[in-house]
């Protein structure tokens, strides 16, 4: 497996920051069982991303339009198995860093370039991580 050349952090000091804020959260009056853990992202969902921005130029090489992706906090009022279900909507963000985002009116709902396809934690939760800190609930 090849290295990753991007920042880490320790386990503690992960988790250190993990219980930081689910304290804040829980002094702001969030529900115990509500505030969010972690959100799931599937990596098939973000590959698909990735392609969607992709080229192929006459060489082979493959070209991405794309700086990364960027996850918007939400929360879905709908939904009934917690009192507040938050999740990432996530968005391409092009090599400027701009999001990609059409304006148009045309472009609402299902032709829309923003994605509702993360997981909340919990429910799709790993209890036996080790970022997987108190507060309890």
């Amino acid at each position: 497996m090849n290295p990753i050349n991007v920042p880490t952090i320790p386990l503690e000091a992960a988790k250190s920051r993990v219980r930081r804020f689910r304290e804040q959260m829980l002094e702001k009056g969030g529900d115990p069982a509500g505030v969010p853990r972690a959100i799931l992202i599937p990596i098939s969902d973000l590959l698909a991303i990735i392609e969607k921005y992709s080229t192929v130029d006459e060489e082979g090489n493959v070209i991405n339009s794309l700086q990364g992706v960027r996850a918007y906090f939400a929360v879905k009022a709908t939904d009934k198995e917690l009192a507040d279900d938050v999740t990432a909507l996530i968005v391409a963000v092009d090599k400027k860093g701009k999001d990609i985002i059409p304006t148009s009116d045309l472009l609402q709902g299902d032709g829309s370039e923003i994605y509702d396809f993360t997981k909340p934690c919990p429910t799709e939760c790993d209890p036996e991580s080790p970022l997987f800190v108190g507060p309890e609930l």
